[in-house]
C-alpha cells in the first residue's frame, strides 16, 4: 500500500503538476482576451478571487516545473562529469608502482580496468580490481614468465622475450584436472607469442562481497604463482585501449 501511495505521489509530483501549470499559463491569457475583448451576451466570468487563486497555482505548478528542469539538467550535467572521471579510471597510465595481488605493476604501465562500483566520484583512491587488460612499462615477470602486457579475461600473456616456459600442463579427462605434461616437460616461447594459462579458481565468500568491489592491493585475488601453464601460442598483440585524450 505505502509502494502504491509513494508511486502516485511520485506521479502527481512528476506529471500532473508540471501539466497544469502548463495548462493555466495557456489558459489564463486566453481567459483575459476573452473578458478583455470578446463582447457576447450572458458573458460568463470568474470571480476575481477565483482568477487570483488560479494565478497563484499556476505560478507554484511552473515554480515547481523550474525547479524539476533545474535539478534534471544538474543531475544529467554531473552525470556527464561523472562519466569523464570514471573514464579517467578505466584508462590511464598507472602513476605509481602498484602492488596487485603477487604482481607489482611498475609505473607507467598503461591499465584497462573495468569498475561497476565507479560512480566517477572525484578523489577516489588509486585502485586496480575490475582489471581487464595491461602494458607493462618494462618487462615484467608473471607466473614465471617475462611479459610485456597481459589480459586477464581469458588470461594471455604477451612474451616479452624468447624464453623456455614449463612446467607444461594438460588436462587430463580421466581425473578432470591439470596435470604436468610427463612427454613434454617445457616449451620454447618465441618474443611477442602469446602463453596460455590455466587459472584456477579461489574460493571466497560471495555473500560477503555482494555489492562490494573486489580485494584490490595486496589483498587482492591475483595469484600468478597458481597459474598452470598450457601452451604458446602465435597470435595477435594484446589490445590495450589508449588513454582517452582530455577535453
Amino acid at each position: 500500500m505505502s509502494d502504491l501511495f509513494t508511486s502516485l505521489w511520485q506521479f502527481i509530483l512528476a506529471t500532473l503538476v508540471p501539466l497544469l501549470g502548463l495548462v493555466l499559463i495557456v489558459a489564463l491569457p486566453v481567459y483575459g482576451v476573452y473578458v478583455r475583448w470578446i463582447d457576447v451576451p450572458r458573458k460568463w466570468l470568474l470571480a476575481r478571487r477565483t482568477v487570483q487563486v488560479l494565478l497563484a497555482v499556476a505560478l507554484l505548478c511552473n515554480a515547481w516545473l523550474g525547479v524539476r528542469l533545474y535539478l534534471s539538467h544538474s543531475a544529467q550535467q554531473a552525470r556527464q562529469d561523472g562519466a569523464s572521471v570514471r573514464a579517467s579510471r578505466e584508462r590511464f597510465v598507472l602513476p605509481q608502482d602498484f602492488v596487485y595481488g603477487e604482481l607489482t605493476i611498475p609505473a607507467g604501465s598503461l591499465i584497462n580496468r573495468r569498475d561497476p562500483f565507479d560512480k566517477g566520484e572525484p578523489g577516489r583512491p588509486l585502485a586496480l580490481h575490475g582489471l581487464e587488460a595491461v602494458r607493462f612499462a618494462q618487462p615484467v615477470q608473471v607466473a614465471g614468465v617475462w611479459a610485456s602486457a597481459l589480459q586477464t579475461v581469458p588470461m594471455r600473456v604477451e612474451l616479452a622475450q624468447d624464453q623456455s616456459i614449463g612446467p607444461l600442463h594438460r588436462f587430463d579427462s580421466a581425473s578432470l584436472s591439470w596435470v604436468p605434461n610427463t612427454v613434454v616437460s617445457a616449451l620454447n616461447c618465441k618474443k611477442g607469442q602469446i602463453a596460455l594459462f590455466h587459472v584456477p579458481h579461489i574460493a571466497y565468500d560471495i555473500q560477503a562481497e555482494l555489492d562490494k568491489p573486489a580485494p584490490d592491493g595486496p589483498q587482492a585475488r591475483f595469484l600468478p604463482s597458481q597459474w598452470l601453464f598450457r601452451n604458446c601460442e602465435a597470435g595477435p598483440a594484446i589490445a590495450v585501449e589508449p588513454v582517452p585524450p582530455s577535453s
